[in-house]
């Protein structure tokens, strides 16, 4: 896609600029750089976006709420933990499928340094992701008494789990997030929230 009206020009500067956050981290992305990429003056930038930050607010909004909206509705405990379960692994093995850059900039939003700008526009976002995972395991707890409790460690533990193997899968670009991998992850994760 090449920048021909303010829609697209904007657009582009996104597509740009991810890219380059998820290839190297946003941190190790100069301005410079995004506009260099993008074909674009410094003060281009600064009219769509006011900031490197506000290029990364961008970023996450138009990436990433759509994605929330589709993880609210999966991890909405309906009595059924095991379904559940899918239906949360079910969005991210998708998201990772259909936009393996946003997939990765995610993977490294997860572990920016706290003191960074990044971290601070990005922890609005991480946060509603863990309490949706929160709130999933504190509602199974009327059916899982064992549960009580542990909604923090089962949130870290479950998304840990599901990072960990999509990541594998687009480091190596090989292999298939297929239904046996996401059965096997939902097993391995409940065979020690059950205990």
């Amino acid at each position: 896609m090449q920048p021909n009206s303010p829609i697209n020009n904007r657009t582009f500067i996104i597509s740009c600029a991810l890219e380059l956050f998820a290839q190297r981290g946003y941190d190790a992305v100069s301005v410079r750089e995004i506009t260099e990429m993008a074909k674009i003056s410094k003060p281009t930038l600064y009219h769509y976006f006011g900031s490197k930050e506000g290029l990364l607010t961008a970023i996450i909004s138009e990436n990433f709420t759509p994605f929330l909206s589709q993880l609210s509705t999966a991890t909405d405990y309906i009595g059924d933990l095991p379904l559940s379960l899918e239906k949360v692994v079910d969005v991210y093995f998708n998201f990772a499928e259909q936009k393996p850059i946003c997939y990765r900039l995610l993977l490294t939003l997860e572990n920016l340094p706290i003191e960074s700008d990044a971290y601070e526009v990005a922890l609005p976002f991480l946060n509603q992701q863990y309490q949706l995972f929160e709130t999933l395991f504190e509602c199974a707890v009327e059916n899982h008494g064992n549960m009580a409790g542990r909604k923090q460690l089962y949130a870290m533990g479950f998304l840990s789990l599901i990072h960990s193997v999509i990541a594998r899968f687009l480091q190596n670009k090989t292999g298939q997030l297929t239904p046996q991998l996401k059965y096997e992850i939902i097993r391995q994760f409940s065979y020690g929230i059950y205990s």
